[in-house]
């Protein structure tokens, strides 16, 4: 009896070690993913999509080759700089919309997006993580690996964020390339021998260029983000090293960023939008009431239930850093500035929050920040048991206790899994909420396939020699893919930039019977 009851202790107090915990969230990532990926070879062209691509299909058309895309998108960039708005480099890369090499590889552009996002969340987590906290590896790829998942996952709009090449790229698409700046940024700062200071400082120019030049929300924060790495690096820490950030810091993202902010094209771009922004100050005094308005949505109880899952993650991690957490109240009250900040351009330009592209950039943030000030709070908290650990003798302290029970047993991994698919079942919009499920939801019941198939008739049918086209609306309208639909009228803006790709005189949707 004895024996069988000490087996049943052991089963139920059995931890998995940190390889099989970063394994298995590893696994997780890949398991979330691989819908996100599936889906994307139905995706399809929308409004600005040929609008900006048009530019460089004209290139191609006029010099004979493919190549010629990328003189056409430095066109765009430079035309629109004038004309509309001064994101230069967000615009070169709604250029280069991969249907204009042929409507079969619009698909890439998602990918590029999906990959851009993947990239620069699992390396800006490493490097906070392994080069910043000094954690061990597993423990930091397990961590890594469940934000990189609550990131995907929890997208405020995948329809926007992922599906839609020119939404997408403009604001998911250009953090990545923000979050892979910052890192590249942090590696210099800490770099040590020439080759690799020369290559990290190569990397963060052209980065830095093209993150000032995105929209307004990455640019912003990019900006701020540096100039603190800078600020902690030189004044805080005193490392000369970080001197290597000057040129990166306050040479290129000030001109990028003062080529994007100048440009004529945003005063064009204002007075069609006279009266609907508000003052500068008062942007600023609003961003941080949406900033606090925004929270509840953007946590709720599974970001709480992933939040929860970290702990025992989290607690394990900081058992081995030699990193001090001293400054748990200043970074949370910074962080919370930081997420504020991606509300202002919105509401000084719009006069709201911002379009379901926009927030896509400000989530990100948002629960990056979220995760890293959980780890930086766990890591104040355990050393401030450690010490009054310290402190006392002989008896078992709650303190002691805390420190040496870190690691979770199974089965607490098992009961967040189990609330979280409470959680979901009692979703009232699963597809919506949760994007693998959504990508998974419009796979599995041909929905993406019979949109995609209404697209490729449409497609013949533009492609024909008639110059008055009318199309049938579709039937199938997946939300994931179908970002809208023309209109009976020509003159509708998204018919009028189907008949310009397509040569038409004019392209009208059938009227109903």
């Amino acid at each position: 009896m004895k024996g069988a009851l000490e087996k049943i202790r052991k089963i139920l107090l059995w931890k998995p070690g940190r390889v099989l915990l970063a394994v298995g969230c590893c696994g997780l990532l890949l398991l979330a993913l691989i819908p996100l990926f599936r889906l994307t070879i139905y995706a399809v062209p929308y409004y600005d999509d040929y609008n900006f691509g048009r530019f460089a299909r004209a290139a191609m058309e006029q010099e004979q080759s493919k190549w010629a895309a990328i003189s056409g998108a430095l066109d765009c960039s430079r035309t629109q700089w004038y004309a509309w708005q001064g994101t230069y480099s967000s615009i070169f890369f709604m250029t280069l919309m991969p249907a204009v090499w042929g409507e079969q590889y619009y698909f890439l552009g998602p990918v590029f997006i999906l990959l851009l996002l993947l990239a620069g969340s699992m390396v800006f987590t490493h490097v906070i993580l392994r080069k910043v906290f000094r954690m061990e590896q597993w423990s930091s790829l397990a961590i890594q690996a469940v934000i990189t998942i609550a990131e995907f996952m929890f997208i405020y709009s995948a329809q926007s964020g992922f599906y839609w090449y020119n939404g997408g790229i403009h604001y998911v698409g250009m953090h990545g390339f923000g979050l892979l700046f910052l890192s590249v940024a942090i590696c210099l700062e800490r770099a040590e021998g020439r080759t690799a200071k020369g290559l990290l400082f190569t990397a963060s120019v052209l980065l830095a260029m093209i993150t000032a030049g995105s929209n307004f929300v990455t640019a912003l924060q990019g900006l701020l983000c540096l100039l603190t790495i800078l600020l902690v690096s030189v004044v805080v820490e005193r490392r000369r090293t970080g001197l290597w950030l000057l040129p990166s810091t306050l040479g290129v993202p000030r001109i990028g960023f003062g080529l994007n902010v100048a440009a004529p094209g945003n005063s064009v771009r204002a007075r069609s939008y006279v009266g609907w922004g508000y003052g500068p100050l008062e942007s600023i005094g609003r961003s941080f009431l949406e900033a606090v308005k925004h929270i509840p949505e953007y946590t709720g109880p599974v970001v709480l239930m992933v939040m929860l899952l970290l702990v025992p993650m989290i607690w394990q991690a900081v058992k081995s850093t030699d990193y001090r957490f001293r400054y748990p109240g200043i970074v949370l009250a910074l962080s919370f500035c930081l997420y504020a900040t991606g509300y202002t351009p919105s509401l000084y330009s719009l006069g709201h929050a911002g379009l379901s592209r926009t927030l896509n950039a400000v989530k990100i943030t948002y629960l990056l920040l979220l995760f890293l000030n959980e780890i930086y709070w766990i890591g104040w908290l355990r050393q401030l048991l450690e010490k009054r650990a310290e402190q006392t003798t002989g008896q078992l302290t709650i303190q002691k206790w805390a420190i040496r029970n870190g690691a979770a047993a199974w089965w607490f991994y098992v009961l967040i899994g189990v609330a979280c698919l409470v959680i979901f079942r009692a979703s009232s919009n699963q597809a919506g909420h949760y994007s693998s499920y959504g990508a998974y939801y419009y796979v599995h019941t041909g929905e993406a396939y019979n949109f995609h198939q209404e697209y490729l008739e449409r497609v013949a049918i533009l492609s024909g020699p008639e110059k008055d086209v009318q199309l049938p609306a579709y039937q199938f309208r997946p939300w994931f893919l179908c970002m809208g639909e023309i209109s009976e009228d020509a003159d509708n803006e998204a018919n009028r930039s189907l008949a310009m790709w397509y040569h038409k005189d004019s392209v009208t949707l059938k009227e109903k019977d």
